[in-house]
């Protein structure tokens, strides 16, 4: 894509358990242009290929929101990080845990005994994942009370570690959406 090269982060600024910010968005990275999307074929040659450009420009147009960062939820960001959609917003609501470290590769001791926000303790390394990406982490509840017009500015909703009562409210909002927002649900045994 021409004029949004990627941008390596400067030497100093590398993420590390250490110099994780608390910021909530990664904002010294380039974006796609939302008016002609343009695909960087260095970048996107495989998916390319394989998905081809009608399906690719719909992608790098997507606003996804996806809840849970476990190691499920974190291995769903960064695969829509690494296909190249438009945003992402990770939410999660759970404090880092000791068993976390055992599913989540982004975790480190330090997030765990600083009790960090597991999707702000993830920000910044699934950010690096691909530049023209914008991700950004979301900590507000997400309940049976929470007013879910918020999502009307997503394409599409994927669930994680949420119980099925919250699950099921979600999809009758997203369906009655025009156009209806695409939903994606992982059951849990937490019902």
């Amino acid at each position: 894509m021409e004029g949004s090269e990627p941008v390596a982060a400067p030497r100093g600024e590398e993420a590390s358990c250490s110099s994780w910010g608390a910021a909530s968005t990664n904002t010294h990275l380039p974006v796609m242009s939302t008016e002609s999307v343009e695909i960087d074929d260095a970048l996107y040659s495989r998916q390319r290929y394989v998905l081809g450009d009608t399906a690719m420009q719909k992608m790098a147009k997507s606003h996804i929101f996806l809840s849970g960062m476990g190691g499920l939820g974190l291995e769903i960001a960064k695969n829509l990080v690494l296909a190249g959609i438009k945003a992402l917003t990770i939410h999660d609501v759970k404090k880092c845990q000791a068993w976390d470290l055992g599913t989540n590769f982004f975790l480190c001791e330090d997030d765990v005994v600083n009790m960090r926000n597991r999707a702000e303790a993830v920000l910044q390394h699934i950010a690096e994942l691909n530049p023209y990406v914008h991700v950004t982490s979301s900590s507000l509840p997400l309940n049976e009370a929470t007013d879910l017009s918020f999502l009307d500015k997503y394409q599409c909703v994927v669930l994680t570690e949420v119980r099925l009562p919250l699950q099921k409210k979600i999809n009758e909002f997203c369906r009655s959406q025009c156009p209806p927002i695409k939903v994606i649900v992982s059951l849990n045994n937490d019902r």
